[in-house]
């Protein structure tokens, strides 16, 4: 085998290796957001799992191409790559619906409208341009659809950030600044990769050195993926030790502190007043109402008032779907 043979044969198992690394953050990822899930029972949870089980068999399909094509080669069926392409874009679609959710939830977004919008503009998108995906400048905005519903969820949060007065929201948002700003920066990449391959130098593959950069593997987009993974390990792993270390049915110091740390965020994003999160704090500790009216200082009848008061705001039927509802949620 001549050296040239023995370089190619070392970039195509750089890329497999490489694929593989992908498939696994996205398979590690969803099985950490779907035990974060059954501890918690926080739906973000099992959202951000479907998205990551989406990502996990859609670089599969990438694989699956790299063998078909060595097996098949020239003689690859058009169908194939037709049907693949198809089952490229309502994989895609949903895992970032999935992911779109997930934001919808973090931020509080209940406009079911607003939910499926943007996965309606995606598809009819994509396969509006699926005509233009073989060749030509027009592949650009095809193979681009994916950087743009991920650029409109950026963009959202900017804004919910941006329009939000009530400075504890915007604390609560503010942590996720870090992981915004790199993702943008990924997509930003994505952007400009797709652009120099299909509009500038309209290629199927470049050489830098001794590796090849293939035109439909957008490695941006992996980069996004394995930082998306990262993150959401390094969330749903929290949740566990959290769980581990202060579970909600211990009455410690662990489980106090934990409601009192998201005590205001949960209460103002009910409006509830200041008496009510002091009788809200005791109801999670697990108090009756006279205990309550003691604790405080009030009247029993006030003390169910206020119990009232809070369950209307939250909407919740009662003491214990209460008490779950901001386990879930918080």
């Amino acid at each position: 085998m001549d050296r040239s043979m023995q370089g190619g044969l070392a970039v195509e198992f750089l890329t497999y290796y490489f694929t593989l690394v992908v498939l696994l953050a996205g398979v590690m990822a969803a099985a950490s957001c779907f035990s974060a899930f059954l501890v918690s029972r926080k739906r973000i949870m099992l959202l951000a799992c479907g998205g990551f089980l989406c990502a996990f068999f859609d670089t599969a399909f990438m694989l699956q191409d790299d063998i078909a094509g060595a097996l098949l080669g020239p003689s690859l069926d058009p169908s194939y790559l037709l049907g693949r392409t198809v089952v490229t874009i309502l994989i895609g679609g949903t895992g970032l619906t999935f992911f779109w959710l997930v934001i919808c939830d973090y931020v509080d977004e209940q406009r079911r409208m607003l939910h499926i919008a943007p996965a309606v503009v995606f598809l009819v998108g994509s396969f509006a341009l699926l005509p233009f995906a073989g060749e030509g400048p027009m592949r650009f905005w095809f193979y681009s659809m994916r950087a743009f519903y991920i650029g409109w969820m950026l963009l959202f949060t900017l804004v919910r950030y941006l329009g939000t007065t009530d400075p504890v929201e915007r604390c609560r948002l503010e942590r996720g600044r870090a992981v915004l700003v790199a993702a943008a920066a990924l997509v930003i990449g994505v952007m400009v990769e797709d652009a120099l391959f299909f509009i500038v130098m309209q290629v199927e593959s470049v050489s830098l050195g001794p590796v090849a950069l293939q035109a439909e593997r957008n490695y941006f987009e992996n980069l996004l993926t394995l930082g998306c993974a990262a993150f959401a390990c390094f969330y749903a792993f929290r949740a566990l030790s959290l769980r581990f270390n202060a579970p909600p049915t211990d009455e410690g110091a662990g489980r106090e502190r934990y409601i009192d740390d998201n005590l205001l965020v949960y209460g103002n994003r009910y409006n509830l007043t200041d008496r009510e999160r002091e009788v809200l704090r005791l109801i999670l500790l697990g108090r009756d109402n006279q205990n309550i009216a003691s604790t405080l200082t009030i009247a029993l009848s006030t003390a169910k008032v206020y119990v009232h008061r809070i369950l209307q705001k939250t909407e919740q039927p009662g003491r214990q779907a209460l008490v779950q509802d901001f386990w879930k949620n918080v």
